[in-house]
């Protein structure tokens, strides 16, 4: 069966079709294609895709045409940023679904950057960076959102601290700047797929 893995960065979206054999595991190579919107975002920490929503659809439905090429798959896996709304998400799937999505399983990136029982998630957006105690099994997440502008090492650094002020858990990064990826373990968007097929 074959998905549409999403995975939506500051201005772009990644894609990468998926084949899963029916044991679940990954049927050949992952190759991902970036889409980016024709027009450039009007307005500061909204991403490009989510501007001019009602203009959104019909590019991106042509470049999944090509991209996909008569594939059809008809789940699409969308991974979230760590500080997305609920609106946000909506708007998300919503698009999705109007560029033939059947169904969008979605989830937040710091649940598939490893799959330790125990970590620390470093994320990236346009408007912060989050730093995010993962505990497998527990209900509630702590979270700690930094403004774009004022994030650097130091200051993630010292949020991964007040989650874990032993130092005891490992840490994983996504989408971050260079220098703030340097805190942790960088994460590639293979293992973000491999993470995500695990919990379908």
């Amino acid at each position: 069966m074959k998905h549409l893995f999403v995975c939506p960065m500051d201005d772009t979206m990644k894609f990468s079709v998926v084949d899963l054999k029916s044991n679940r595991e990954i049927y050949g190579t992952l190759r991902f294609q970036t889409y980016t919107p024709p027009n450039p975002p009007l307005y500061p920490y909204v991403p490009a895709y989510l501007q001019q929503y009602q203009e959104q659809p019909k590019p991106l439905r042509q470049f999944l045409r090509e991209y996909v090429r008569g594939l059809r798959p008809k789940d699409f896996m969308l991974v979230l940023h760590d500080d997305a709304t609920d609106l946000e998400a909506n708007a998300m799937s919503e698009l999705l679904v109007a560029c033939g999505a059947k169904d969008v399983p979605m989830e937040y990136r710091a649940f598939l950057l490893a799959t330790d029982p125990d970590y620390i998630s470093v994320t990236g957006s346009k408007r912060a960076v989050t730093v995010t105690r993962v505990i497998a099994g527990r209900d509630d997440t702590e979270r700690i959102f930094i403004p774009v502008n004022e994030a650097a090492p130091d200051s993630v650094q010292e949020a991964i601290r007040e989650l874990d002020p032993e130092g005891t858990v490992p840490v994983f990064t996504f989408g971050v700047a260079e220098n703030i990826a340097r805190v942790g373990e960088e994460i590639s968007e293979p293992s973000l797929v491999r993470n995500f097929v695990r919990i379908l």
